[in-house]
């Protein structure tokens, strides 16, 4: 479970990428230590080169850049750290996982990452409204919601 000092990290995010989505991955050192990597969301230059195929801007959707993923798991590997969430935001919208959010965390009829949280967090107006954690229940074959509180 991630702690408070890393929502609040992931809350700062949120407000200082409002309006826009923010996006990251949180990593950990098994005793504790949890790491945020705030990424970049590219969806804007994505959008500008291809409207047609990313329809949507970094006001509503996300799109880490590849090359970043790969240097943040290649990093957590090297070191002996774990992925244990991804997190992003859903500007002027409740924290919620939509369908593409799931779509994103599956491959195929499993989790990528069934041990990781996957964050949502919602901001209006440049605040925080609420936030939603998101874990894969092997039991229910579903991810559960849990709100969080701090």
């Amino acid at each position: 479970m991630i702690d408070i000092s890393t929502i609040k990290i992931i809350y700062d995010h949120a407000i200082q990428d409002y309006p826009n989505e923010c996006c990251g991955i949180v990593t950990d050192d098994g005793k504790g230590f949890a790491i945020v990597h705030k990424c970049k969301n590219i969806q804007n230059e994505l959008h500008g080169k291809d409207p047609v195929r990313y329809t949507r801007d970094a006001r509503t959707a996300y799109y880490i850049d590849p090359r970043e993923v790969i240097d943040i798991f290649h990093d957590a590997e090297k070191k002996g750290l774990k992925i244990i969430a991804f997190y992003h935001s859903h500007p002027g919208h409740a924290a919620y996982f939509s369908q593409e959010d799931r779509d994103l965390a599956m491959f195929g009829d499993e989790p990528s990452y069934p041990d990781a949280e996957y964050i949502v967090v919602s901001v209006f107006h440049g605040r925080i409204g609420e936030a939603a954690s998101f874990k894969w229940d092997d039991s229910q074959r579903d991810f559960q919601k849990r709100m969080i509180e701090i």
